[in-house]
């Protein structure tokens, strides 16, 4: 079911501001650029934000000087993020899983990997793999603790995602944030990885 369109675009239109919305770009993002500007990552980089909902993220890096790409396959989400944003952003409703999509530089994950039900886990990672550049960089902003709350999203352990993302990543830097917005400061881990050279 979460996988379909249809149950991402009936949330929005039920809602005016999803649970998941902050309003604004997660906190976690700057803390996110720091390990990947030490990787190599620079403004002018092509960067991906799949389920970018209402496109705080995805504004955040257009604003610091990145070519984003803002991904959600629900079109009330991305009729938001247009809203809000305009369209220096190139707002995408193609499906993550789909074969032809980037190769970026980088991707930002704040919320899409950890809404992924988990027995799609490994085909998602697949996914980061296969629309990166070899050498590109995946960061992504997880949940270990959801509060018992009915997924999604769903929660994972540091050690399950360095599982999912060792075969096809070199991990950087994986460990609870330092930072985060009020609502989920404690709850979040950073995970920063390079994809291997094919």
């Amino acid at each position: 079911m979460t996988g379909h369109p249809d149950y991402w675009n009936q949330l929005y239109e039920g809602q005016v501001r999803p649970g998941w919305d902050m309003a604004k770009a997660t906190p976690v993002l700057g803390e996110a650029l720091a390990h990947a500007t030490a990787a190599g990552l620079a403004p002018g980089a092509s960067v991906v934000v799949p389920g970018c909902g209402y496109g705080h993220d995805a504004a955040e890096l257009a604003a610091l000087g990145y070519r984003v790409t803002g991904l959600d396959f629900a079109p009330l989400a991305l009729q938001g993020a247009l809203a809000r944003y305009g369209d220096r952003i190139a707002w995408s409703p193609a499906d993550w899983f789909s074969p032809q999509l980037g190769p970026w530089d980088a991707i930002f994950d704040h919320t899409c990997f950890a809404a992924m039900a988990p027995a799609r886990r490994t085909e998602y990672v697949e996914a980061c793999a296969r629309h990166l550049a070899p050498g590109g960089l995946w960061m992504a902003v997880l949940f270990h603790d959801v509060q018992g709350r009915p997924a999604p999203p769903h929660a994972m352990s540091l050690e399950t995602c360095r599982d999912l993302a060792s075969p096809r990543f070199d991990i950087l830097h994986l460990a609870h944030a330092a930072t985060g917005h009020p609502r989920r400061v404690g709850r979040e881990f950073l995970l920063v990885a390079r994809r291997r050279q094919d």
